[in-house]
């Protein structure tokens, strides 16, 4: 039962950002195209401080085995590689089709990753898991940002530009900046730095908020089969694959757990509003954001469960 609220209290404030937007525009308080702004706002201008503070802060040490590290980086670019020749196969309308291979291989691991750890292996374990997002995460953003661009129907006259393009969106320009301010050394003075962090923690509860303000029950009903499936194979089959895989490899219960925080964690919220950024169905990625969140708290507590009994963890 321990398993459960672990879970639950990992999530549940998730739930309660996207109820308070969805209550607010219920309201009468907020309506679509205000939220939609915002949305647009918050991805252009909250997520570069997001990434900034990331890299950043990322510490001198690096507490991973380099074993695990490839068989994580490795697994994260054969999953999208395989999504990017699959999802096309089966979906034709190419405003899903992004969003669908996000839906498969992006997770939320910038904010599950530590406190599922923190409440499963105690605070000295904690480093471990931070270190994980340093590396997953820029990759997730960089990925997600090159297959949203594929399919924008924007017209590129040269590869130069195409990366220029990359480059320039807000995820990879905060995350480029973070780094490039981390490894010159180059200070930020400690007032600076405190409103940097404070707009950057706001990033998470505002998007959560924007996206239950956004949400339409009609049309996660016409995308339940597809929703279904894709969670279905997001957050158990390829779980079940890399945690075998896991095992094979001799990889510590820590690295273990790891590994099903890296797939098994709800989608991405980033997701939303770059979805939306792009010109993909901004719909469809809301409803796959809220789906994923909503249903972590039973799948991950099965999981959880069934690592405990088998002595995975």
């Amino acid at each position: 039962m321990n398993s459960f609220w672990i879970s639950f209290n990992a999530v549940l404030p998730f739930i309660l950002y996207l109820a308070f937007g969805y209550g607010v525009r219920r309201s009468g308080m907020a309506d679509l195209p205000f939220l939609r702004k915002m949305n647009r706002m918050a991805f252009r201008a909250f997520y570069p401080l997001l990434m900034f503070c990331n890299m950043y802060t990322i510490g001198d040490s690096f507490p991973l085995s380099m074993k695990f590290l490839a068989i994580s980086v490795a697994s994260m670019f054969i999953i999208i590689g395989a999504s990017c020749a699959l999802v096309p196969k089966f979906i034709k309308d190419p405003r899903q089709i992004p969003v669908i291979i996000q839906g498969l291989y992006r997770s939320n691991i910038l904010l599950f990753a530590v406190p599922l750890v923190q409440n499963l292996f105690g605070d000295t374990e904690m480093v471990k898991a931070a270190a994980l997002v340093i590396i997953v995460v820029p990759v997730y953003n960089v990925s997600a940002t090159i297959i949203l661009e594929m399919y924008s129907g924007r017209e590129h006259s040269s590869p130069l530009k195409f990366l220029f393009s990359i480059l320039t969106t807000p995820l990879v320009f905060g995350a480029w900046v973070g780094l490039l301010f981390k490894f010159l050394n180059i200070p930020i003075a400690a007032p600076v730095m405190k409103v940097i962090d404070q707009f950057a923690d706001m990033t998470t509860p505002l998007a959560l908020f924007i996206l239950g303000g956004t949400l339409e029950f009609a049309s996660l009903g016409k995308h339940m089969k597809m929703l279904s499936i894709v969670m279905a194979i997001k957050m158990v089959l390829i779980p079940a694959v890399m945690l075998a895989v896991s095992t094979v490899a001799g990889l510590s219960a820590m690295e273990r757990f790891l590994m099903l925080v890296l797939y098994a964690t709800p989608e991405a919220t980033a997701s939303f509003p770059m979805a939306q950024a792009y010109g993909a169905d901004a719909d469809l990625a809301g409803e796959q954001v809220v789906l994923t969140t909503v249903c972590t708290v039973l799948i991950l507590f099965c999981w959880i469960v069934f690592m405990q009994n088998t002595g995975m963890i």
